[in-house]
């Protein structure tokens, strides 16, 4: 009941803010069951200055669609609040995309945390990776694969953090010695991590914290924090989440 009354003020916050983008979008309805869901096209035809609920040091960034694209902009300490790694002393951030390199970066630097981020040429990479003597991974699969020579050479990673959008869970399970902790992060650009799961042949995925998941024909995701552009019952196009038992 205290999570429903909790929901039930942060969607009240959000109508009464004077950014129009999803009062507009919401009309009247103001129960969070009932609201109508959000999508990457509506994002896509609204600036970013109409969806702007709060001004903070932040980065913007671009994400790329079929569609179009358009900016997200997040906040130094929402981008700290995302389940993106794990502690360690010497990450090494190796994505195939430069802004969400940039941006996981900055989450290590918000943990207090000194990342090395990989070089797109890979012989650089690894060489560097060696000389920083890198105790752990924030990575996606098509990173990894690259990296597979390195870390298969070497002796085990305290933990290795796999992003991405989708999986295939049995041909990365491999990857499982290379490291003490292999985790899969489900995550979009403009709606951070969503959710994790140990890697296994069938991953168990767990909400992560301020997350709410609903199982429809797509996946809804919910943050129940105020972000520079809130995400509530955004439409993804990721299927459900098998092995997920979580409830609104």
């Amino acid at each position: 009941m205290e999570d429903q009354e909790n929901l039930d003020t942060f969607i009240q916050r959000i109508h009464q803010h004077d950014a129009p983008f999803y009062r507009e979008h919401w009309g009247g309805v103001q129960k969070f069951a009932e609201l109508p869901v959000v999508t990457r096209e509506d994002f896509l035809k609204t600036p970013l200055s109409l969806r702007r609920y709060k001004d903070e040091k932040a980065l913007i960034k671009i994400v790329h669609d079929p569609a179009g694209a358009f900016l997200s902009e997040w906040s130094f300490v929402d981008i700290g609040r995302e389940a993106y790694g794990l502690p360690a002393r010497r990450p090494m951030v190796f994505l195939e995309n430069p802004h969400e390199a940039i941006e996981k970066s900055m989450w290590c630097y918000e943990h207090g945390m000194l990342p090395l981020v990989g070089e797109k040429t890979l012989e650089i990479a690894t060489y560097a990776a060696e000389k920083y003597k890198i105790d752990s991974l924030i990575t996606d699969t098509s990173s990894l694969i690259k990296l597979e020579p390195y870390v298969r050479g070497r002796g085990p990673l305290d933990s290795i953090s796999i992003l991405g959008e989708r999986f295939e869970p049995k041909e990365l399970l491999h990857f499982g010695q290379y490291a003490r902790q292999v985790r899969l992060v489900l995550a979009l650009p403009e709606t951070g991590a969503i959710a994790a799961a140990a890697l296994a042949a069938e991953p168990r995925w767990e909400a992560l914290p301020d997350c709410i998941l609903e199982n429809t024909e797509t996946l809804l995701v919910t943050k129940k924090r105020l972000l520079v552009t809130p995400i509530v019952r955004y439409q993804t196009t990721l299927p459900p989440l098998n092995n997920y038992d979580g409830a609104l």
